[in-house]
């Protein structure tokens, strides 16, 4: 007897813990909604990739080492931090193979973070005097983008309930408490530009580069978010 008993317990706790939840034992209605955030923000986190090979001009063989000291050289008078000149390949033994085998051209692959592209300009035309190979940009970035992805969630959220909002107006009803909130797909969309593109700026004449001419900038970063959500309908 009190098996069944405490049987017949076990199957009423759905129904109790429904009836508490809802009172009135029916259904709350709800609006579902997709809500978008976007934003475009202006990367400062430009990366330039290079490689520096050693070379023969005639019959004297300039070393990987003698480029690199002229490199950093020219690097700070830009005012460039050093600390932003990387190697692009941490592992690398290039030193090693040199020892080995010295007719082996050594070669060393960098990355470079520079934050405007006037800068990006002297960098690359720099980069053509020393004779550097590949340079190329590699990507960009903000150093506030996890805050910058954070506010536009926040803003697809507050889209997804403003759209539940209205659409409840034109019958009558107001939106209620949030029932679901889903973060769906999301990306960052930008394109650098490229090299190519600032070849002709660096080849104007002297006098016209002296004028005050805007500076060239990058396409922004456009991040978009989007968000399900399930209202309840007051």
């Amino acid at each position: 007897m009190k098996t069944k008993i405490l049987g017949l317990l076990i199957a009423l706790l759905p129904l109790l813990a429904t009836s508490q939840e809802n009172p009135t034992g029916k259904e709350t209605p709800y609006i579902e909604v997709v809500g978008q955030g976007e934003m475009e923000i202006v990367p400062d986190q430009i990366y330039i990739s290079f490689t520096l090979k050693e070379r023969f001009e005639g019959k004297k063989k300039i070393e990987l080492e003698d480029q690199e000291k002229e490199m950093k050289k020219k690097l700070m008078k830009l005012e460039i931090d050093l600390n932003d000149l990387q190697l692009a390949d941490a592992a690398s033994d290039f030193i090693k193979i040199k020892r080995k085998k010295p007719d082996v051209i050594a070669s060393k692959d960098y990355l470079l973070k520079v934050s405007t592209t006037g800068t990006l300009a002297r960098v690359f035309e720099l980069l053509d005097e020393i004779n550097a190979f590949n340079a190329d940009i590699q990507r960009v970035d903000h150093s506030e983008i996890k805050k910058f992805r954070k506010e536009v969630k926040m803003l697809a959220v507050q889209e997804a309930k403003e759209k539940a909002g209205y659409l409840l107006s034109a019958i009558g009803e107001m939106v209620g408490k949030p029932l679901f909130i889903q973060e769906r797909e999301s990306y960052d969309e930008f394109q650098p530009m490229r090299k190519s593109a600032m070849m002709p700026m660096m080849a104007m004449d002297a006098a016209v580069q002296e004028e005050a001419l805007p500076e060239l900038s990058f396409q922004k970063i456009k991040l978009k978010y989007s968000v399900f959500a399930r209202f309840a309908i007051k």
